[in-house]
């Protein structure tokens, strides 16, 4: 029947955003409205926004934040002193800032299930369906820590995870425009994507794809000169608030945090990337590799992230267990019990100990091994170099 495959994609889009808003009712409901969690930060964040003030600005985020419960001391050092993420994210969170706190933290909850949901959908379609179905990715996706820790503390890592994946899908469909603008819309939390960002604009350098990086450029200038137009001064104090924070945040998921210093840091990324170009040497690397590689290496890196962060890697556990699919029983055995423990049991020992140790720092094992996992997976299932 004409105009049925319209209807359809209609009745779907409704269906995901009735049952988005339950969903994100519920999840707010039960965690307080995120009240003492880290929305709550943002929440404040978007209130002094939408009411003309600068969350870059210390005498006025301070006073905001150390109302939060149940204390100044624990709101400060959950929130920062002020806001570190970019200007246009702070003007993306006015909305929320705008509602009151338990309209806010379920319009958030919701469109963190419906970013989710589009980033498992995303993630099936870069590894094909022939290869494996949506419910393993959905389980790879929301049935770890990551998951359930961003959901219970109101974080942006669905938001990551769908840009990211839309990114990927976007460059392997040739479609270039939609890719740069994927990109650029992960800048709403670089600290964690820059790594991942640079890899595809690399890429895509290397493959001369220049609408892409036409796309990308004009979307990031657009962003940062609507902003110095609406809010001149505040791409400077954003960069003077993230390299404070940067510098004040002692526990973090990084290989910075884990090896203690800079210099041995530096000596740890090249001797995985020298480990990762050991295993892919003599295979030849599809843009899906290159990039799945990156969005585990980029959390490597990255200046500070946390495990929550962490819900993206559904990409590369999926690209690793696509490739094991295709092996023989003994290396798909391998590949596969690796993928699932260092999703599941690893992660959640992770966080169960997190307390006793007063660190996370270790968590950064996971990208790690979930890169080295990916790199041996292309070695046994990719195709040889010519």
């Amino acid at each position: 029947m004409r105009g049925a495959p319209g209807y359809r994609g209609a009745a779907n889009a409704a269906l995901l955003l009735v049952l988005s808003l339950v969903c994100g009712f519920f999840a707010a409901g039960i965690n307080g409205w995120y009240e003492e969690r880290d929305f709550h930060c943002f929440y404040v964040a978007g209130r002094i926004v939408a009411t003309g003030g600068d969350p870059y600005d210390v005498e006025q985020f301070r006073p905001a934040v150390v109302a939060i419960p149940p204390s100044p001391a624990f709101a400060l050092d959950r929130c920062g002193q002020r806001l570190s993420y970019p200007p246009w994210t702070a003007v993306a969170l006015a909305p929320f800032g705008a509602l009151p706190l338990p309209a806010a933290a379920t319009l958030w909850a919701a469109l963190s299930v419906v970013a989710v949901v589009l980033g498992i959908s995303w993630t099936r379609e870069i590894i094909g369906p022939r290869y494996i179905g949506w419910p393993i990715v959905s389980v790879l996706a929301i049935g770890t820590e990551p998951f359930v820790r961003n959901l219970l503390e109101g974080q942006f890592a669905a938001f990551s995870f769908a840009f990211t994946a839309g990114a990927v899908l976007s460059f392997r469909s040739l479609r270039d425009a939609q890719a740069g603008i994927a990109t650029a819309a992960l800048s709403v939390k670089p600290h964690t994507s820059v790594g991942f960002a640079a890899t595809l604009l690399g890429l895509a350098l290397l493959r001369r794809r220049w609408r892409l990086l036409g796309s990308a450029a004009v979307s990031g200038l657009a962003l940062a000169g609507l902003i110095q137009l609406v809010r001149p001064g505040w791409l400077l104090e954003f960069f003077t608030a993230a390299t404070a924070l940067s510098g004040s945040v002692e526990d973090r998921a990084t290989i910075w945090n884990l090896a203690g210093s800079g210099p041995l840091a530096i000596v740890a990324i090249a001797l995985l990337l020298s480990a990762v170009f050991v295993l892919v040497r003599g295979r030849r690397l599809t843009d899906n590799d290159v990039l799945g590689l990156g969005v585990a290496l980029s959390l490597v890196v990255a200046p500070y992230a946390w495990s929550h962060d962490f819900v993206v890697l559904a990409i590369p556990w999926s690209m690793t267990l696509a490739y094991a699919l295709q092996l023989r029983p003994s290396r798909r055995r391998a590949l596969m019990f690796s993928i699932v423990i260092v999703a599941a049991p690893l992660l959640w020992i992770l966080a169960a100990t997190m307390q006793a140790r007063h660190s996370e720092s270790l968590s950064v094992i996971v990208p790690i091994a979930s890169a080295l996992l990916l790199a041996l997976a292309i070695r046994w299932g990719g195709a040889r170099a010519v």
